[in-house]
């Protein structure tokens, strides 16, 4: 893969800041005035891809784009919405959701994305928390969500995107009018359309345009305001080192509510100018994605692991999956929010497409680092800074950014604001890590270290990440053991793969939970935790005693955040009785759920 610009970091020894050699060039002053470039020098050009109701491709140009967003920006001026005001999306990865906050960022207003698997009570936080003056819905389905919602007096309208007029509106808790999207898609008021764009030149790169609510693994989510200037700052400094074109196409499953996805992949297309092509299937249908990756043939494609696990299942069993995806054009594939399994990471290479991985926050923008394309990748390093970007690391061995992507701060949150910068400007990540001869290593999240009764620290991340990576049929892992004499472990296991293999010993693998109570799945899982466990260095770290679950971490529970990160806290929690019992004096232990690898007191 040609990688422009390409220097060896510098680390300034006497401050311990890493930074790339490479200096960040200069960018666009606001979101608008870049798009507003881009369809100047690639006007008729395919900017976006998305299906129609029959389920046929469409594409739309960048006039053709702009013409929408500019009609949009043209209501919202009329209707008196200003620079500063909010506008809450709900709506799943779709164009006019797109146009919408394109359309407020023009005018210097701030879009809220929320995201659309919320219910009532978690989107009315994000309302009345961001002060949204005006809110956009995809379907009946999310707006009828909103007639449980009981304050949204700050709402002045809302838009609706798939309107349908024969229908009685719905009982919302105030008597909010709902107009339809197409509305304001077609307003084409003169005086409007020009004060559209006056105001689009006069946005500057420090006025506010995204306020992304974090998942959240405690307590309600916060809200991550970000300035033009993070946006643009980051995108100018990955196409510097990887040289990306309008040539390029993507396709993209990853939820714009989130980070990854919604600031990472879908600015990036925009800021190259490359066509972006939504897959409706959100990644849970392999089906429809391998159907639309032939359709579309990306040469870019972005994904979390467990998708690229499901992937590279699909690429084992079949030769015509295998041909669709590797084909000519593809020229590398990312990885990020948790471990890459590395028989996965072997299939990609063995094809030489590389598979690159970064870490950053949506904090910051939400790249920090990102791995050398031209050498082998290593579990849990995750590279060097990106141009403009520097890195420390504290002496608590906590990682700090500084850099033109690090956040305005968080909405309404001035405490944390206040504890969540150094002294000299740094953001405190929250996250361990080291550095290693290929980049920054991760060790975890800080609230994830405990201490066991003889004082020794324990990585839970690290540990967690080992069984993950160790074995394929470990989905989930959760460590355990702050104030106890060892480490123990809740395994959730990859069920697909798990059952595949009762197939071929002809093991039955039970519904539910109960899987533990087979011999045949326990000495499995001992052989898989044992084998991980002899990698593991430091002998208190290993794990003593787990238990193997046989049903999935849940959303709805709460265990894991709408990004797929898992709420450790919550599943915890949730497992109380089974912590308890792996816990208790007795070896083997009492409960036949628990497998104990011995040496426990």
């Amino acid at each position: 893969m040609e990688v422009t610009d390409k220097k060896a970091p510098n680390i300034a020894a006497e401050q311990s800041e890493i930074c790339s050699e490479s200096a960040l060039e200069s960018y666009e002053n606001s979101l608008g005035q870049m798009l507003l470039d881009r369809v100047r020098r690639l006007g008729k050009s395919v900017m976006l891809k998305d299906k129609d109701a029959n389920g046929q491709w469409r594409e739309h140009s960048f006039e053709e784009v702009m013409s929408e967003i500019s009609n949009l920006g043209a209501y919202l001026l009329k209707s008196g919405v200003k620079a500063g005001d909010r506008l809450a999306m709900l709506s799943e990865n779709r164009r006019e959701m797109l146009c919408m906050e394109l359309a407020a960022m023009c005018i210097g207003a701030i879009s809220v994305p929320i995201f659309p698997g919320y219910f009532s009570q978690q989107i009315e936080y994000i309302i009345q928390d961001s002060g949204a003056v005006r809110l956009t819905v995809s379907t009946n389905l999310q707006l009828m969500k909103l007639s449980h919602c009981k304050d949204l007096h700050q709402i002045e309208s809302i838009f609706l995107m798939d309107c349908d007029e024969t229908q009685a509106p719905h009982n919302l808790a105030a008597p909010l009018p709902v107009i339809p999207y197409r509305s304001l898609s077609e307003f084409q008021e003169d005086r409007f359309i020009k004060q559209f764009f006056q105001e689009l030149e006069a946005v500057t790169s420090d006025q506010s345009c995204l306020i992304m609510y974090t998942s959240g693994t405690t307590g309600n989510p916060k809200g991550v305001e970000l300035r033009h200037s993070n946006l643009l700052s980051q995108q100018r400094a990955i196409n510097q080192l990887w040289g990306i074109s309008n040539q390029e196409r993507f396709l993209s499953y990853l939820p714009w509510h989130h980070s990854f996805g919604g600031l990472f992949e879908r600015f990036m297309a925009l800021y190259s100018g490359a066509c972006m092509a939504i897959d409706e299937s959100g990644g849970k249908d392999m089906h429809v994605l391998i159907e639309n990756w032939q359709s579309v043939r990306p040469t870019i494609f972005f994904s979390v692991p467990g998708v690229f696990q499901k992937l590279a299942d699909e690429i084992q069993q079949s030769d015509n999956v295998r041909n669709t995806i590797f084909h000519p054009e593809l020229r590398f594939v990312f990885t990020a929010a948790a471990p890459l399994p590395r028989d996965v990471s072997k299939i990609f290479n063995a094809e030489n497409i590389p598979v690159l991985e970064g870490w950053g926050l949506t904090e910051t923008s939400p790249c920090v680092t990102l791995t050398d394309p031209e050498k082998e990748r290593v579990p849990g390093v995750v590279g060097w800074p990106i141009p403009g970007v520097k890195i420390r690391i504290s002496d608590h061995g906590e990682i700090q950014v500084n850099g033109p992507n690090v956040m305005k701060g968080y909405w309404n949150l001035p405490v944390q604001n206040r504890e969540c910068f150094t002294e000299d400007g740094w953001f405190r990540t929250g996250d361990l890590g080291e550095m290693h001869e290929h980049g920054l290593r991760i060790l975890g999240r800080h609230d994830g270290v405990f201490k066991l009764l003889n004082a020794e620290k324990v990585f839970s991340a690290q540990i967690e990440m080992a069984l993950i990576e160790g074995s394929i049929f470990i989905e989930h892992a959760v460590v355990v053991g702050s104030g106890q004499h060892f480490v123990t472990a809740l395994i959730y296991a990859n069920r697909r793969l798990l059952e595949e293999w009762g197939r071929k010993h002809g093991i039955r693998i039970p519904e539910g939970d109960d899987i533990a109570s087979v011999s045949d799945i326990r000495r499995l899982f001992s052989h898989e935790v044992q084998r991980i466990n002899s990698e593991i260095g430091g002998r208190y770290q290993r794990v003593r005693k787990f238990v193997v679950f046989g049903s999935p971490l849940s959303l709805e529970a709460g265990e894991l955040t709408p990004s797929s990160k898992v709420v450790r806290n919550k599943v915890i929690a949730n497992r109380g009785e089974v912590v308890e019992a792996l816990y208790k004096p007795g070896c083997p232990p009492p409960a036949n759920i628990i497998v104990c690898l011995g040496d426990c007191y």
